[in-house]
Order: structure tokens, then sequence, then C-alpha cells
């Protein structure tokens, strides 16, 4: 199996268990939200947060995660096929 098979696999595993964790957190929070009475703590305070927290933390840090590694792997696979030699034509035989 060739490497970057191999990697790509394993990335996409870790983004996958980082996205069902976030999906976990938001869950989270909107158990809290129907724990107990309209104004007890957990249904005024700690749902909120846990659900703020995984919109606007959990969730974009599953969605970006390997990001940066997929722009540079795209970019140095570039850099390789710029680098290869050109053939020759068949025309020419300078």
């Amino acid at each position: 199996m060739p490497k970057s098979k191999q990697t790509s696999g394993l990335e996409f595993k870790k983004n996958l268990f980082l996205y069902y964790g976030a999906v976990g957190v938001i869950l989270l929070g909107y158990i809290f939200l129907s724990i107990g009475d309209a104004n007890s703590f957990t249904s005024l305070t700690l749902g909120p947060v846990v659900l703020v927290i995984g919109y606007l933390v959990a969730m974009p840090i599953a969605l970006l995660s390997g990001v940066g590694r997929k722009a540079a792997e795209d970019k140095s696979s570039a850099n390789r096929d710029t680098n290869a030699p050109s053939p020759k034509k068949a025309g020419n035989t300078s």
C-alpha cells in the first residue's frame, strides 16, 4: 500500500474522531439544557456554554484539522512536478 494512502487513511480517522467528538459535545449541551427546571444552573448556564464550545470551538477544529497539511502536501507535489525534466520533442534534434 502506498505511503500517502496510509497516512491519508489515518488522517481521515483522526478527522472523523474529532467530528464525532464535536457532535458529542453539542449533544451533551442539549442534554444539559433539558435537565432540571427552567431556572436551574444546568439549563441557564452550563448547557449554553457547552453548546457554544461545541459549535464555536470543537466543530471548527474537527472540520479544519488537517487542512494545512493537505495544502502543504499539494504544494510539495506541485513542486515535484515542476522540477521534473521536460521530455524532448520528437522534431527537435538539437
